[in-house]
């Protein structure tokens, strides 16, 4: 058995060796922005005067295009954007986007942008949250709003039986279609890690977890032209709740709180064609449990992670692997000092599966005290249930150190079962 001085060295060997790395790995993704958008000379972003649209008609959005190349460009602005929509209850579907009037050519130094205006119609199939993907821009997307097919088709009625109405008096079929009116920033809102609620086979040991995250600067802004790599900052908050279901009062054993903040790269253009996706993901996270004396628990983590994604269009199979390498930054001494040992400096997560099925997510912990593994499926309900229910079906099962803060030094074997809704 290792001494404490031993394993104190060993420690800060490990330490150093992460920081070392994550040292270079931190510079090397600081230079990504402008390594990895060499290969196209123009990068697009959609800006769409409202987050509301009536699919059916016409709608003028504008294109900012920002040369991102040490080039000089020079040469007209192309007369059409191809964009790809999609949303849950519609397929793929491809549309273009027409300029509204012809303009000279243009020239661009490097890190300049130029705007133009384009007409698109979206397809009246679409309802609810839809995707608007410029291709060959994937980082570019948008989400919009679609109105119901119903109001659609009301308005169209009312249009051909009463030509001459007064335009300007808008229906607002839903709270959600006026709250967006006064809620512009609403879409920089996202899902980040998955939210879920699942009891355990042992009711204790129930646990719940909800999470988002949030764009800080406007894509299509004056400092996000200047620096692209501003558009990948984000602000996120997780929060990990476990529940005891047994207990008459139902108590919360723990609950750890993480906010966090990170940057987030586009996709790495120079990437091998056999990769569709890489990313590089690096950010500061807090954890406590936000308890106080000998219970209270916290913890600050620095980390640097890389995203591989492989996905096959015509299976809608895809595989995801993300290494993350972290270290620690002002542990609680007084009560989780040594919550390395037991959580370690490195992580592996690995997700499987179809785009529209099953789907396995696996994650591991290095740490000296030992592995800890932890495996998810899911799979959508609405496939059972004719489309009519919006959720996932969760099974879990965790075999880990360190699950929650409190007892981070117990290893605990549960599953549980549940509902999901981001995955």
């Amino acid at each position: 058995m290792m001494s404490k001085g031993t394993r104190a060295m060993i420690r800060r060997t490990q330490f150093a060796i992460v920081l070392r790395w994550l040292m270079l790995l931190t510079a090397g993704f600081c230079c990504l922005p402008f390594i990895a958008n060499a290969q196209d000379q123009l990068s697009v972003i959609l800006r769409f005067p409202a987050v509301q649209i009536l699919p059916g008609e016409p709608l003028e959005l504008r294109a900012y295009f920002y040369n991102e190349s040490p080039a000089v460009f020079t040469g007209s602005l192309p007369e059409t954007l191809a964009m790809r929509l999609q949303s849950a209850d519609a397929a793929a579907t491809l549309v273009t986007a027409v300029e509204t009037e012809a303009g000279p050519p243009v020239n661009m130094a490097p890190g300049q942008f130029s705007s133009k205006t384009y007409r698109l119609v979206v397809p009246t199939v679409f309802a609810g949250t839809v995707e608007v993907v410029p291709l060959g821009h994937p980082e570019s997307a948008v989400l919009l709003n679609a109105a119901e097919p119903e109001r659609v088709a009301a308005k169209a009625k009312k249009a051909a039986e009463t030509p001459s109405a007064a335009p300007g008096k808008e229906h607002y079929p839903s709270l959600e279609s006026l709250f967006s009116l006064y809620q512009p920033y609403v879409v920089n809102f996202s899902a980040y890690e998955p939210m879920y609620f699942l009891v355990g086979m042992n009711p204790e040991d129930s646990k719940f977890q909800i999470s988002f995250k949030y764009r800080l600067f406007n894509p299509a802004g004056s400092l996000s032209q200047a620096f692209p790599w501003l558009r990948g900052l984000h602000f996120a908050y997780t929060q990990t709740s476990f529940w005891d279901l047994s207990s008459d009062s139902a108590p919360f054993e723990d609950t750890s709180y993480k906010p966090e903040l990170f940057l987030l790269s586009s996709n790495w253009k120079n990437r091998p064609k056999w990769l569709r996706g890489l990313f590089f993901q690096t950010g500061i996270q807090h954890e406590s449990n936000g308890r106080g004396e000998q219970f209270s628990r916290s913890t600050n983590t620095v980390y640097i992670k890389p995203i591989l994604v492989f996905y096959d269009e015509k299976s809608a199979l895809g595989l995801q692997v993300s290494p993350k390498l972290l270290t620690y930054i002002n542990n609680n001494d007084t009560t989780n000092s040594d919550l390395a040992d037991y959580r370690g400096f490195s992580e592996l997560e690995i997700k499987f599966g179809k785009a529209n099925g099953l789907v396995s997510t696996t994650q591991l912990r290095f740490a000296e005290r030992g592995t800890s593994l932890q495996t998810d499926l899911t799979y959508p309900i609405s496939k059972i249930l004719k489309n009519n229910f919006d959720m996932f079906f969760q099974v879990q099962y965790s075999n880990s150190l360190a699950e929650s803060l409190i007892n981070y030094r117990q290893r605990s074997e549960t599953l549980r079962l549940g509902l999901s809704f981001v995955r």
